[in-house]
Order: C-alpha cells, then sequence, then structure tokens
C-alpha cells in the first residue's frame, strides 16, 4: 500500500512561512529610517502667542504626533526646534512621558518662549524685500522609554510656509499737562503705535502708568473700550494720566537736579484682539524705560512731519 503524502503538513509551514515574511516584510518597510512605508511622522505649527513683554513672547505651539504603525510607541521626552528664514527663535524639550497607540495620534500643545529682538530682525528683513510670510522649519525627537523598531530615539523634520506675524511696536512720543489742579492734575501722554501687519488690531481696556525719577507710579490712567490700529498704519494716541499735585511738586523739586535727564519707566498693559487666531486674545505687557529729554527730541521731530 502507497503512504499518502503530508500534503497538509507542507501547506501549513508554507503558510506559516508566508505569513512571517509577511510580517518581516511589513515591518522592514515600517522602519522609521525607510524611504517608503508607514512611518511615525509629526505636524506642527503655531497656535497662538499668549503673552507679550517688550523682551519676549510666550507662545503655544501644536504638535500631532501620528504613529501608523500596529505597535505603540512609548515616548520619554520630545525636543523640538523652530527655525524662521534659517534663524533658531524656539528651542525646548516636552518632559513627559507620552503613549501613542498603534494606529493612532496625539495631540500635543507645547510651550515656548521667544526672544522679540529675532522676531523683528526677521521680520524687518522679509518686510524689506516685500514679504509677508516666512519659511519655518520644525525638527523634532522623539526619544523612546525602550527601543522602538530598533532605535532609541527618532528625529522628524518638516517644513511650511506661514505668514509673518508681526507685533505692535508701542514708543512713547511725548507728554503734556492740561490741567493742574490743588487736588489733582491730567498730564496726557503721547503714544505712537505701529501695525506693521496687513489686519488691523484692536487693544482692549488699555491700562497706562508711569514712573518718574524715584516716584512710583507717578500717574495712571485707563481707556474703556477698544482702541483700534489700522493695517499697515503709525499713529499717535493721546492718553490720559492722572496725578497728584503733590507729585506734580516733587517731579519740579526732582527736575531741578536732574533737569531733563530725569529718567522714566512707561508700562502698558492690554489685550490685543485681531482677526489673526494666533495674535487674538494675546495678553501685552510692555515696560518703556528713557529720560524726559529722549521724549521731548521725539516730540519735536514730530512736529516737523
Amino acid at each position: 500500500m502507497k503512504q499518502r503524502k503530508p500534503f497538509k503538513p507542507v501547506i501549513i509551514i508554507l503558510l506559516l512561512a508566508a505569513v512571517a515574511f509577511g510580517v518581516w516584510y511589513f515591518f522592514k518597510k515600517s522602519k522609521p529610517d525607510a524611504v517608503t512605508g508607514l512611518k511615525p511622522h509629526v505636524e506642527m505649527s503655531i497656535a497662538h502667542i499668549s503673552d507679550v513683554t517688550d523682551s519676549t513672547i510666550k507662545m503655544n505651539l501644536k504638535m500631532l504626533v501620528n504613529n501608523p504603525l500596529p505597535v505603540g510607541m512609548h515616548l520619554k521626552n520630545i525636543n523640538y526646534v523652530v527655525k524662521m528664514n534659517g534663524t533658531t527663535i524656539v528651542e525646548d524639550h516636552y518632559d513627559q512621558p507620552l503613549e501613542v497607540n498603534a494606529a493612532d495620534s496625539s495631540l500635543l500643545t507645547l510651550p515656548a518662549k521667544v526672544k522679540i529682538k529675532k522676531l523683528r530682525i526677521e521680520g524687518d528683513d522679509l518686510a524689506a524685500k516685500g514679504q509677508d510670510s516666512a519659511e519655518y522649519h520644525f525638527k523634532t525627537i522623539l526619544h523612546f522609554e525602550k527601543s522602538f523598531l530598533g532605535k532609541d530615539s527618532l528625529v522628524l523634520e518638516m517644513d511650511k510656509r506661514l505668514p509673518l506675524y508681526r507685533l505692535p511696536m508701542i514708543k512713547l512720543a511725548g507728554y503734556d499737562f492740561k490741567k493742574l489742579g490743588l487736588k489733582e492734575s491730567d498730564i496726557v501722554v503721547k503714544v505712537e503705535v505701529t501695525n506693521l501687519n496687513p489686519f488691523s488690531l484692536e487693544f482692549q481696556d488699555p491700562r497706562y502708568a508711569m514712573d518718574l525719577g524715584k516716584q512710583k507710579r507717578f500717574a495712571e490712567g485707563a481707556v474703556t473700550g477698544i482702541t483700534k490700529v489700522k493695517s499697515k498704519s503709525k499713529d499717535i494716541y493721546e492718553i490720559p494720566l492722572s496725578v497728584s499735585l503733590g507729585k506734580v511738586i516733587k517731579a519740579g523739586a526732582q527736575m531741578i537736579g536732574k533737569g531733563k535727564e530725569l529718567p522714566f519707566t512707561f508700562y502698558f498693559k492690554g489685550k490685543i484682539k485681531s482677526e489673526s487666531e494666533v495674535l487674538n486674545n494675546s495678553d501685552i505687557n510692555l515696560v518703556m524705560d528713557g529720560e524726559l529729554k529722549d521724549v521731548e527730541a521725539f516730540q519735536k521731530n514730530l512736529g516737523r512731519e
């Protein structure tokens, strides 16, 4: 009697080999450093500017970490860098552990602090060339809790062309005493506001204060409601401040010794309203230092225009 050939075991072995080869090939194509196939990727953008001071701005970045692979990623921390036209404006890290499940994604809000000087320089250069957008380069380094597809970390990069956001520039342009009373006096401070954006800006309920010489809060004032600043404009706004007569007399005594070299500090606080989602509802908190002679020279130059 002839023995039957073991067709079923052979077929099963072949099927298992085919499955093993398929799994191996899939993971080979899915490795992060593969040119083709599935691989994790990151999307980043500037979400919102939350706070503006005279030297820095705080902003939030949105990061979407996408994992299309059939295995989860366990991240230990994330490093991220943002460049604008080749200049690094953000370099920070996210230290919270993060798990991104298989075939899933996770959205993060990342805080960042930017030196205004860097933005001003880049913004002025681009504006001089007639450009209202910039090239942003986002670099992300994912550090894994344990080796992920043979790697301890993964570097992901992307480029985006985004609008060029110009922060409002505010300068103390002059002052004038309008009323001198026995109890209280009024001083009108002239503020030059420049908006280089192609869209208008509004300041909601701006508040002002001024230190003069050794006198803290020499004068204070506020404007209720909205102060609108047109797009591509530079205008002078008059701000009424209240000051007690006693402080005026003390200021006069200081000026006898210091003259026009008497130092001052001017404070401006408010909230920005804008059609730009990035700038809308951003808090602005500026501090400007100088001497009275600088303001008077500025005021005389304004009179010649």
